[in-house]
């Protein structure tokens, strides 16, 4: 198999429905896992995400739209613009989770 052929493969599995991540399922942790961002969560993660799930939608709804409007499949990622919107969303995450406490 061609690295072309390795290189569409993933990217017609990551691009399979909108915001869905890769066909659907969940992975096991890679190696490369990291913990969450979220300033006081211990949360594994792949490295493939911004941070765990429970943050993730701890964060409103508009914000997230942000975060995927400027991810761009992966396009976007190292834009100040995504840069922003995930710096946001972390923020957000984080003022929510000290409200629930």
């Amino acid at each position: 198999m061609t690295t072309a052929q390795v290189d569409d493969r993933i990217r017609r599995k990551l691009l399979r429905g909108r915001g869905r991540g890769p066909g659907y399922s969940l992975t096991p942790l890679r190696a490369w896992a990291s913990h969450c961002p979220v300033p006081g969560c211990v949360e594994f993660i792949d490295g493939s995400r911004l941070m765990c799930r429970r943050d993730w939608y701890l964060v409103p709804k508009p914000v997230r739209d942000e975060v995927w409007r400027t991810w761009q499949s992966g396009q976007g990622a190292f834009s100040a613009e995504h840069q922003q919107a995930v710096h946001v969303a972390i923020l957000a995450s984080q003022s929510r989770r000290l409200e629930c406490a």
